[in-house]
């Protein structure tokens, strides 16, 4: 019988999310399994290990920060443990922005996010990440496209 980690792969989501947010790649590496795959509208790109992913995630990341990037939340995140040691995460991220002329805070872009994980030495990694443009909320008022989320090159 599968031992239920649900909860667990959760918080491993959320801690993933969190680092994210500071936009500095050495943060997130640890949340992969490598080789990995992300997957966005304009490309897929595969990780083979953490320096590609370092150099991919820091491209990705200086490009959010050049669009005035300030932090994401996730909404409607869902956990399905498979097995023991595989899990399906989704949800809906937003992305928010504020350029210094801005006197506030506005959406940058929403996606869906569909991640797989698998328990690895004990601890649950991402091994494929795959983003979906979406319209935002209509709270957000925003119809901002998805732009380049995942790069490798």
């Amino acid at each position: 019988m599968m031992t239920d980690e649900t909860a667990l792969i959760q918080k491993t989501f959320e801690q993933y999310a969190e680092a994210f947010q500071p936009l500095e790649p050495a943060k997130v590496l640890p949340f992969f399994h490598f080789p990995a795959m992300l997957i966005s509208p304009e490309k897929a790109a595969v990780i083979g290990n953490s320096i590609i992913g370092y150099f991919g995630f820091r491209k990705a990341m200086t490009e959010l920060k050049r669009r005035c990037f300030t932090r994401s939340e996730t909404e409607l995140l869902d956990v399905q443990q498979l097995s023991d040691n595989l899990a399906i995460v989704t949800g809906l991220v937003i992305r928010y922005k504020q350029c210094k002329k801005e006197q506030q805070e506005t959406v940058l872009e929403c996606f869906n996010l569909t991640y797989t994980m698998r328990k690895v030495n004990g601890s649950w990694k991402i091994i494929v990440g795959a983003l979906t443009e979406t319209t935002c909320p209509p709270e957000t008022c925003s119809s901002v496209p998805e732009s380049q989320l995942y790069t490798t090159e």
